[in-house]
């Protein structure tokens, strides 16, 4: 198994050539450098994973905090201020696509360069056409679907661009090791063991015991004067570009390329699993309006919105059921000295606050639980941010 192999495997899904990476993050970081300049200024909504942050900050790129809207946590492309901008980069937050035709409309209006982040999206469609190829670049990951825990795949409809990129990619990735290259390969097959046990809760406990667990929060715990200290400095960054991801930049070997090959068939083979568990989460009183009065779609986890978010989450872990993707608070409120406040403070606050992923391949289990412990949507609405 090679790289080549598995890249013409994924280019034929695609319909355009691709590059594979060992994650979505560091395909990101390869778009980011070679398409914009340092101190280039690109939207990113604030409902976004901090590494998606990291890795704008290790480019050496300025991030705007996008408007978002509290029916999907997506950008708000009717809101946005597109002064000044050089770029967008989309969110697809949970695999709920953005109005990625009207962003692609509006960057090329404006002259803007279009960076499509799949990471959450690798089976979704927006007007016809799959998310992941509306920019000049798109990321997708395939730690977060096939449950790889590792891999990824950076796409282009410019070929010209490829060589390049490629040479940027083998520059920039880390050697591995025979030890590395054997967790990397176990870590999701005992993941996948944990769960077809039900031993999720004990082990899940256990870590937290052991001290294994130590960032069990939503954000990371670290600060904008921190981050700032060594914001450009991909080394120096590397302790926040590899959280939950040790092997963020290194180089795959034989072994593992076959478990990311296996994975993206493994993709298709639970589809229409995926798709159930949507429908079903969709028709129930939580399901946010983004998902409720859309098509059903095979989307990475189900937005919820919900009433005292935290304590359910608490007591969902209880249970053995750990939602993970909670995105609280936003990132221009994560990092204050470094990220100038976004334009829906309110709807970012409000959807970050409320909102509780859900797989949808443990719907048949969630939705009983939800009940079960009295789970309400919120009692109020998100707050008007006006313009």
């Amino acid at each position: 198994m090679t790289t080549g192999t598995i890249e013409a495997l994924m280019g034929e899904r695609l319909g355009q050539a691709c590059l594979h990476v060992p994650s979505a993050r560091f395909g990101l970081l390869l778009a980011l450098r070679h398409w914009f300049r340092p101190g280039d200024r690109v939207l990113i909504a604030p409902t976004n994973c901090e590494t998606v942050l990291f890795i704008a900050l290790a480019a050496e790129l300025t991030p705007v905090m996008a408007p978002v809207s509290a029916r999907d946590g997506n950008i708000d492309v009717d809101r946005v201020d597109w002064s000044g901008l050089t770029g967008v980069l989309t969110t697809h937050l949970y695999g709920l696509p953005d109005r990625v035709a009207e962003l692609r409309a509006a960057c090329d209006r404006h002259g803007l360069v279009l960076v499509d982040d799949a990471a959450h999206a690798f089976q979704t469609e927006a007007d016809g056409r799959p998310a992941g190829l509306w920019g000049e670049a798109g990321v997708f990951s395939l730690a977060k679907h096939g449950r790889a825990m590792s891999g990824g795949f950076l796409t282009t409809a410019d070929p010209a661009a490829l060589p390049e990129l490629a040479a940027a990619r083998e520059e920039l990735l880390l050697p591995g090791t025979a030890r590395a290259e054997i967790s990397a390969v176990l870590r999701p097959l005992l993941r996948e063991a944990v769960q077809r046990t039900g031993l999720v809760r004990p082990v899940w406990h256990t870590l937290k015991r052991l001290g294994l667990m130590t960032w069990t929060g939503h954000r990371y715990p670290t600060t904008g004067d921190e981050v700032a200290k060594v914001a450009g400095d991909l080394d120096a960054m590397d302790p926040l570009l590899r959280i939950d991801l040790d092997d963020w930049r290194t180089r795959p070997g034989r072994a593992l390329l076959r478990l990311h090959r296996s994975r993206i068939r493994a993709i298709d083979r639970e589809r229409e699993r995926r798709l159930a568990g949507v429908a079903a989460l969709r028709a129930t009183p939580w399901a946010a309006p983004g998902v409720a009065e859309a098509p059903v779609r095979p989307l990475l986890r189900v937005p919820l919105l919900v009433a005292d978010r935290d304590r359910v989450v608490a007591e969902l872990e209880s249970h053995g059921v750990v939602p993970g993707f909670v995105y609280d608070p936003p990132l221009d409120d994560y990092l204050t000295t470094m990220v100038a406040p976004g334009p829906t403070p309110g709807a970012a606050r409000w959807w970050t606050g409320h909102v509780l992923p859900a797989d949808p391949l443990s719907a048949h289990r969630l939705i009983p639980l939800l009940e079960r412990l009295g789970v309400r949507p919120p009692l109020k609405g998100p707050p008007s941010d006006d313009q």
